[in-house]
């Protein structure tokens, strides 16, 4: 089977190119970057560089950032692009006065909800949601883990070089822009300690769905995302296995071994944080899931914009290719071995995310 290009680096090689050969020096870098609200960090590279990139007013509207600097590079040509030490992210003179706190994260279990959350969030003006940014992949969290041999230290540097990133990330390039919000991939709940004590006054929204219907997804429609974590030891520190023993798993049972560790993260060591199943995501529930999750009201004319996004397929770009619910097909996609995998090793913590009190099915219908 062939695997779709998963990385940045894959789609736009120029990018890297062009950048690795402009290497800055941290003085200069920062004069540029508070010169021109257009540069944003676009990528870590393995030998802990940060690739930055003048993206102009480019909108970033598609469902994944790297998509969107793919497209903004073919669309518009490579504009001004260089690279700086990673330490450059520790820098105080990069805490601006112009960069704001996210309004909200977005975690999630995968296949439950959140490109579509996403596409949401996304339909106002006034806002920008930061969709799975390429920074925030692996290399930053090897960088901060000692190659994944430690947690990430929640020391006053940590701190402000993912403050300064996701600030960096969600800086406004745009007038119209009055706050924005992030979507992580599945595994950034490893980190979400350490994320939300760097931004304690963001509220944050969960998103799960039955263990079992998720299997059937990822199970039916693999990527690389989750089986490329191996080649590395990052799969062996988000679940708390043995690279080894993840090695030696069948593909059941080395994904139920992260939505393991997502949902015992999400009782465990979320804060400020409110459970969102898939089931009960939809238009008529939708306003109420943004006032009680983010405490965002959407203007009257924006809302209508919103609940138009149920009506299309996520991660259509275009926005011509209409939803069609799948659930009764991926009813016939599960086998025994998934529910018994779930039975296992997923149901409890499933039922006690329904029975929190933090939980919004307690607010919607």
């Amino acid at each position: 089977m062939k695997m779709k290009v998963e990385s940045l680096e894959q789609s736009v090689p120029e990018l890297f190119q062009v950048a690795n050969k402009k290497y800055l020096q941290s003085e200069q870098a920062i004069e540029i970057i508070k010169q021109n609200l257009g540069v944003i960090p676009v990528a870590i590279t393995a030998e802990y560089r940060v690739i930055w990139l003048d993206v102009g007013n480019y909108p970033y509207k598609e469902w994944k950032f790297r998509y969107a600097t793919q497209n903004l590079i073919e669309k518009q040509g490579l504009g001004d692009c260089f690279t700086t030490d990673i330490q450059l992210l520790f820098s105080e003179e990069l805490s601006l006065d112009t960069l704001q706190d996210p309004a909200g994260f977005v975690f999630h279990m995968s296949k439950c909800g959140s490109t579509l959350m996403s596409k949401v969030l996304d339909q106002p003006e006034t806002q920008m949601i930061i969709k799975e940014a390429t920074p925030l992949h692996e290399n930053l969290w090897k960088y901060l883990t000692n190659d994944w041999q430690e947690p990430v230290a929640p020391t006053a540097e940590n701190l402000r070089l993912i403050r300064n990133l996701i600030q960096l990330l969600g800086r406004p390039r745009l007038a119209s822009q009055k706050s924005y919000y992030v979507r992580f991939r599945s595994w950034g709940i490893a980190f979400v300690e350490i994320i939300q004590q760097a931004f304690p006054d963001t509220p944050s929204l969960f998103m799960y769905r039955d263990p079992v219907k998720v299997m059937a997804s990822i199970l039916n429609k693999p990527t690389t995302g989750l089986p490329r974590l191996n080649d590395s030891n990052a799969a062996a520190f988000i679940t708390g296995k043995s690279r080894q023993a993840l090695s030696d798993m069948d593909a059941l049972h080395y994904f139920t071994s992260f939505y393991k560790q997502y949902l015992h993260l999400s009782l465990t060591k979320m804060k400020n944080t409110h459970y969102l199943n898939y089931r009960q995501m939809n238009k008529q529930n939708i306003d109420q899931i943004l006032r009680t999750g983010y405490g965002y009201a959407a203007a009257e004319a924006d809302l209508p914009l919103m609940q138009a996004q149920f009506d299309t397929y996520s991660k259509d770009d275009t926005g011509t290719v209409r939803f069609v619910s799948d659930s009764k097909e991926k009813q016939k996609q599960v086998t025994p071995q998934m529910r018994e995998a779930a039975k296992q090793y997923l149901m409890d913590m499933y039922r006690q995310l329904e029975e929190s009190d933090n939980n919004l099915n307690k607010v919607l219908l």
